[in-house]
């Protein structure tokens, strides 16, 4: 079908209210698309247990369409929800909305639109148009793949999960019209394995910032020093060795920290019981914070004077980690504990400073420097043109161009 303006479904998970990474990922980089009308099918998550975030309510209304919502099956409530995380690897546990997504991409007319779009996470959404790109084979489908999925390192240390994914991650690629990724490296490691010829519809769109959402206020003149990270622990993505090298730095000199404070804003998923306190480092040295809206995210980041990234051990990261494109569209001074690959490879071209995460010797000695040049004022702020680059004007640019491309073809 072809329209005057023409016309988008999105489908995904992840969408506002939700809070989550990813339904701002969304968010932004489609924002700006002023060429099409985009409209979203996600489910109802108002009754399921999982945080919400209404501070882009506002945001989401002016620049989307019609917001269709499944409604979740009766039987799951919010406890039996919290406990399915445990249990469902094909591919996650939003697999039990799939049947009445797809009733409602039936009911609302996918042959109204000129092109449909599923967005991960989480990967189960990509069934969902699976299942109607079936039924309406004539719809151009672009999958959208934020992270790997039958290759993702942070699951691929449970037994059975990268064979019990890899069938539907190949249906989906197979069927796709384009898939898209965030990094090349990403792209690579999920398609080495699938037949060279396919490699010809995947495409890399990355993350993107709005410059409009951060606040203009000006920092007042404090004690000490931020150093912010602002976002979830969980699995091998943990501050332990950052907070053994922060003990060292301390007990090799007592006053080499005395005016900075460490922010961590977030949870320990999994590990909720950590306290800051069992670590040897004189108190409000680090404050733990809980998670905050995804606006007042941004507010932290703009009164930060260093924001952080902490990433977990892997030989080699594939993944564009959302905090780093908000950080980038914040202007501050990076630092990131993070492995070889995609992050290094944004933060060498952005400018900003760098520590292995599985060396604690490292990140001793990046902490170190990086407090010097704090004090000493060389520090390097994103490089102007590398960031614009990140801008979400210029991604949902990125994005037409792809779309038209799709929908004329």
């Amino acid at each position: 079908m072809r329209h005057d303006i023409p016309k988008i479904l999105l489908i995904t998970y992840a969408f506002p209210p939700l809070q989550a990474a990813e339904s701002f990922l969304s968010l932004k980089a489609l924002s700006k698309v002023g060429s099409h009308t985009i409209d979203v099918l996600t489910v109802d998550v108002s009754e399921i247990g999982l945080a919400l975030d209404e501070s882009l309510k506002d945001y989401s209304s002016k620049y989307f369409g019609t917001i269709h919502k499944a409604t979740p099956p009766s039987w799951i409530t919010s406890n039996i929800f919290a406990k399915l995380r445990y249990f469902s690897f094909f591919p996650d546990r939003f697999r039990f909305f799939n049947k009445a997504m797809h009733k409602k991409g039936v009911e609302i007319g996918i042959t109204n639109y000129d092109l449909v779009i599923s967005w991960s996470q989480w990967h189960s959404v990509h069934l969902v148009a699976l299942k109607l790109k079936k039924v309406f084979p004539s719809t151009p489908w672009l999958a959208h793949l934020s992270d790997p999925w039958a290759d993702n390192p942070f699951l691929t240390r449970f037994p059975g999960y990268k064979a019990s994914q890899y069938f539907l991650e190949r249906s989906v690629i197979k069927n796709a019209d384009a898939v898209n990724f965030t990094t090349n490296l990403a792209r690579m490691l999920v398609m080495k394995k699938y037949p060279y010829s396919w490699i010809n519809k995947t495409y890399i769109t990355p993350h993107s910032f709005d410059d409009t959402l951060y606040p203009k206020n000006k920092i007042t003149t404090r004690d000490k020093a931020v150093i912010n990270y602002l976002g979830n622990f969980y699995g091998p993505r943990n501050p332990n060795n950052f907070v053994k090298a922060l003990e060292i730095i301390y007990e090799e000199d007592p006053n080499f920290l005395n005016d900075i404070v460490f922010r961590f804003v977030g949870r320990w998923i999994g590990n909720e019981e950590w306290k800051i306190e069992d670590a040897k480092l004189p108190v409000g040295l680090i404050e733990v914070s809980p998670p905050v809206s995804y606006l007042k995210s941004l507010a932290e980041m703009n009164s930060s004077d260093i924001l952080l990234i902490l990433d977990a051990p892997f030989s080699n990261s594939v993944f564009f980690p959302s905090k780093l494109v908000d950080y980038i569209g914040s202007g501050k001074p990076i630092m990131a504990i993070t492995p070889n690959g995609s992050c290094l490879d944004i933060l060498s071209k952005v400018g900003g400073e760098h520590a292995s995460p599985e060396s604690v010797e490292s990140i001793t000695l990046g902490v170190r420097n990086l407090i010097n040049k704090l004090r000493d004022g060389t520090l390097k702020f994103p490089e102007k043109s590398y960031r614009e680059k990140f801008s979400n004007k210029f991604i949902s640019r990125k994005f037409e161009i792809l779309f038209k491309q799709l929908i004329n073809n």
